[in-house]
C-alpha cells in the first residue's frame, strides 16, 4: 500500500488499538521504563514512536464543560542494544512542549506529575530521567469558551537527552473536532459453517470539523477467514488471512457519512460455533502502530475498494467512547448452527516405555459437563488415582464399570480432568478414542462426538 502524506509523517506508531481491542487508558499512565545499568554502546538513539500529527480540540459547550479532546500521548523508545546485550538507556531525557498555541483557546486542566511534567509560562517540561522507553500523557486540556473553530497553529515538541540526538515533532492544533462514528451491526444466528459473511463498513462524522485526510479500515476476524478481494487492501497472509488493512479516500465533512462500495467477505470456519468480524476506522494521518501491515504484505487481487455516501444521522452510527476524533468501530458477532454440536477433541499420551504419565483430557467443544469416555490405546493401561495421591480439586479418570479397557472421566467446566496411565509397551499404530454423548434430537451430527487418542513414544 502506498504511504500517504500522513503515514510518512507519522511513521509506525506504538500505541495499542485501545478502544477497538477493549483497552481503556486513563490520564496518568505508568511510570517510565526503568533504565538498565549496562555498558552503553556508542550512538544511542531515541525514537518517537508515536506523537499525534493533528490534535483536535472540541468546541466548548456549556452543557458539557468538562469534555476535553482525546488523550494526547507520547511514545518514546531507545533503539539498539548495549555492549552487554541489554537494551540501550538514553539518559536525562526531557520532553519540552511549547503550549503557546493554546493561549485563549484551551487551558491545561491536568498535568502529569507522575512523569514530572511541570509548566513555566507556556512551556511544559517532563523530566523522564534515564529511560529505555516511555508511553505517557503529559497533560489534559479543556477548551476555552469563545475559541473560534479552525486551524489554531502548531504545538512543537522537543525531546533532549545527554547521550542521544534531539528529537523534534510538530503537532497541528485544530479547534473543533470530528466525531468518527461507525454503523453498528446486529448479531447473526444460525450461520452455516463454510458460508460467506459480507461486511460493508460504514462510518460518519457527527462532529463540527471535517477530516481532510484519507482513512484506514482495519478488519480482523475470529473463526473466519477473509477473501483477498481489493487492490487497495493489504492482507496478513496470502491464503486464509484474518486481518486486512484498506486505505479509503477522504475527505469526510462534518455531518457526512459513507460506506464502502463493496463488501469485505469473510468465510466462516467449518468448525465454528461462535465468531466475530471486527472493523476499525482511523484517520490515515495518525495511524496506530499495530494497525499497519508491512508494505510487502500481499494485496488483494481485484479492483480498488471505494466509498459511497449514506445517511449517517441515525442512532446506529455511534462513536467510540474514548477516541471520538481518532477512531470508531463495529463488531459483527455471529453464531452458527453448530452451537449445539458437541465435538470431541482428541489428545496424545506422551512418555517413555514403562513411564506413568498424567495427561489432561480436553473437554469437547460445546461441552457443558458430564461423562467423557476413553478407550485406551493398545499397550497403555490406567493407573487408578488413590485417594490423597493428588490433593487438589482436579478430577482423575477411573475404569468404567463394564470393563473392556474403557475409562470414565468426569468433567466440570471450572476444573481439569486428567488421565493417569502407564505406557506398558510399544504397539505400532496404537490408537484409542475419546467420546461424549449428546442428544441426537438437538445434535444430529453424532460422528464428531468421537475423536482419536494416540500414543507418542519418547526415546
Amino acid at each position: 500500500m502506498a504511504r500517504t502524506r500522513g503515514q510518512r509523517l507519522a511513521g509506525a506508531g506504538a500505541a495499542a488499538l485501545l478502544t477497538a481491542l477493549g483497552t481503556v487508558v486513563t490520564f496518568g499512565g505508568a511510570t517510565p521504563v526503568a533504565a538498565a545499568g549496562g555498558a552503553q554502546a556508542a550512538g544511542a538513539q531515541l525514537k518517537a514512536e508515536h506523537i499525534m500529527n493533528t490534535y483536535y480540540i472540541p468546541k466548548y459547550r456549556a452543557s458539557a464543560p468538562d469534555e476535553g479532546p482525546t488523550e494526547y500521548r507520547i511514545s518514546l523508545k531507545a533503539t539498539g542494544r548495549a555492549a552487554d546485550g541489554e537494551p540501550l538507556t538514553v539518559k536525562n531525557v526531557k520532553v519540552n512542549i511549547d503550549l503557546a498555541v493554546l493561549k485563549g483557546k484551551a487551558r491545561v486542566a491536568w498535568e502529569n506529575t507522575g512523569y514530572h511534567c511541570k509548566r513555566s509560562g507556556t512551556l511544559m517540561t517532563c523530566a523522564l530521567g534515564d529511560i529505555q522507553g516511555a508511553l505517557f500523557t503529559p497533560f489534559r486540556l479543556l477548551p476555552e469558551p469563545g475559541a473560534a473553530l479552525g486551524p489554531a497553529g502548531d504545538m512543537n515538541i522537543t525531546v533532549t537527552s545527554t547521550n542521544a540526538p534531539t528529537v523534534r515533532h510538530t503537532t497541528h492544533v485544530v479547534m473543533g473536532a470530528p466525531v468518527l462514528t461507525a454503523r453498528q451491526s446486529k448479531p447473526l444466528t444460525e450461520v452455516q459453517p463454510g458460508s460467506e459473511l459480507r461486511v460493508t463498513p460504514a462510518f460518519g462524522n457527527k462532529g463540527d470539523t471535517a477530516i481532510d485526510d484519507s482513512f484506514l479500515v482495519l478488519l480482523t476476524t475470529e473463526e473466519a477467514t477473509l477473501r483477498t478481494q481489493y487492490s487497495n487492501c493489504h492482507y496478513d497472509k496470502a491464503v486464509a488471512p484474518t486481518k486486512a488493512l484498506c486505505e479509503l479516500p477522504g475527505p469526510l465533512p462534518a455531518g457526512a457519512a459513507v460506506e464502502t462500495d463493496g463488501p469485505l467477505t469473510a468465510v466462516v470456519d467449518k468448525t465454528a460455533m461462535y465468531g466475530k468480524v471486527h472493523y476499525t476506522v482511523l484517520r490515515a494521518h495518525d495511524p496506530l502502530g499495530n494497525t499497519l501491515l508491512p508494505a510487502s504484505s500481499p494485496r488483494g487481487t481485484g479492483g480498488p475498494l471505494g466509498v459511497r455516501p449514506v445517511d449517517g444521522s441515525g442512532d446506529d452510527f455511534t462513536p467510540s467512547a474514548y477516541w471520538k476524533a481518532e477512531m470508531a468501530g463495529d463488531t459483527l458477532d455471529f453464531s452458527t448452527n453448530q452451537i449445539n454440536d458437541l465435538q470431541a477433541v482428541g489428545f496424545t499420551i506422551k512418555g517413555k516405555i514403562g513411564q506413568v504419565v498424567d495427561t489432561q483430557v480436553p473437554y469437547p467443544r460445546n461441552f457443558k459437563g458430564g461423562l467423557i469416555r476413553v478407550k485406551l490405546p493398545a499397550g497403555v493401561s490406567l493407573v487408578p488415582n488413590k485417594e490423597g495421591d493428588h490433593p487438589s480439586e482436579d478430577f482423575y479418570c477411573s475404569y468404567a464399570p463394564q470393563g473392556n479397557g474403557l475409562v470414565d472421566c468426569y468433567g466440570i467446566l471450572d476444573r481439569n480432568t486428567y488421565l493417569r496411565a502407564r505406557i506398558d509397551k510399544r504397539v505400532p499404530g496404537a490408537q484409542g478414542s475419546v467420546s461424549a454423548e449428546s442428544d441426537p434430537a438437538i445434535d444430529p451430527n453424532q460422528e464428531n462426538n468421537t475423536a482419536p487418542v494416540k500414543v507418542e513414544y519418547i526415546g
